[in-house]
C-alpha cells in the first residue's frame, strides 16, 4: 500500500470548453435551429443568452437541444487536451472531470469521453452556478461540497469558477483563454493559458503529490 504522501492529488480538468469545444458546437446549434450566424470569437459573455442574443425562451429551448446524447456526443475534442491528459495519466496523475452539465447527461458525457479515449478516475457533476432544482438533479454536488474535495491543479475556462478554485479552495488554477474570459482581471493566483500546448508544461511544476 502506498504511503499517503506518494497518493497523487487529482487534477481538475473542466468539461465544457476546456475539454471539448461545447461553444463552437452551440454555434451550430444557434444558426440551425435559430437562423442565426454567430462568429467565435463575438462570444463576449460567459452568460449564453447575452452571448447568442436569446430570450428566456429561446435559452430554454437551446438548453434542451444542448443537453440531447446527439448534440452532446457530437462535439469535438479542444486540441491537445486529449493528448495531454493521455501524457499526464502515463506519468502518474489522476484525471477527475468536473462539470457543471445535469447529471441527466452522464451517458452522454460518459459516452464522449470513451470515444476519445480520454483517461479520467471520476466524473463529477457540481451545481456550480445555482442553476439546479434538488429534487430533479440531486446527483450533483454543492459548490460548499466541491471545496472539500483535494486539487492540486485545475483547468477551467468560467472566470467564476476560476476565481473560486484560487481564492476559496486555494487550487493552483489555469483559466483557458477563450473570448468569454479575455476581460476579465486575473488575480495572482490564476494563470491564463493560450492552448493546451502551455498547459502540458505544467504538470512538472504543479506539486502532485500530497
Amino acid at each position: 500500500m502506498k504511503e499517503l504522501s506518494t497518493i497523487p492529488v487529482p487534477v481538475y480538468v473542466d468539461f465544457d470548453d476546456v475539454l471539448c469545444e461545447t461553444a463552437r458546437g452551440l454555434i451550430d446549434v444557434i444558426d440551425e435551429h435559430f437562423g442565426r450566424s454567430i462568429e467565435f470569437e463575438d462570444i463576449h459573455s460567459f452568460d449564453l443568452a447575452l452571448s447568442f442574443g436569446l430570450d428566456e425562451h429561446e435559452l430554454a429551448r437551446l438548453m434542451e437541444f444542448a443537453h440531447t446524447a446527439d448534440i452532446l456526443t457530437a462535439f469535438a475534442p479542444v486540441k491537445g487536451a486529449v493528448e495531454t491528459l493521455r501524457d499526464w495519466a502515463g506519468r502518474g496523475a489522476r484525471i477527475w472531470i468536473v462539470t457543471g452539465r445535469p447529471p441527466l447527461t452522464e451517458d452522454a458525457s460518459v459516452e464522449w469521453l470513451q470515444r476519445y479515449g480520454v483517461p479520467y478516475e471520476r466524473l463529477i457533476f457540481v451545481d456550480k452556478y445555482g442553476r439546479f432544482k434538488a429534487d430533479v438533479h440531486g446527483a450533483a454536488l454543492t459548490l460548499d461540497e466541491l471545496s472539500q474535495l483535494p486539487f492540486s491543479l485545475a483547468i477551467d475556462d468560467a472566470p467564476q469558477m476560476a476565481l473560486y478554485l484560487s481564492e476559496t479552495m486555494h487550487v493552483e488554477t489555469v483559466m483557458l483563454d477563450r473570448p468569454w474570459n479575455r476581460g476579465i482581471q486575473l488575480s495572482g493566483s490564476v494563470t491564463r493559458c493560450f492552448n493546451w500546448a502551455e498547459i502540458a508544461l505544467l504538470l512538472p511544476s504543479s506539486g502532485f503529490m500530497a
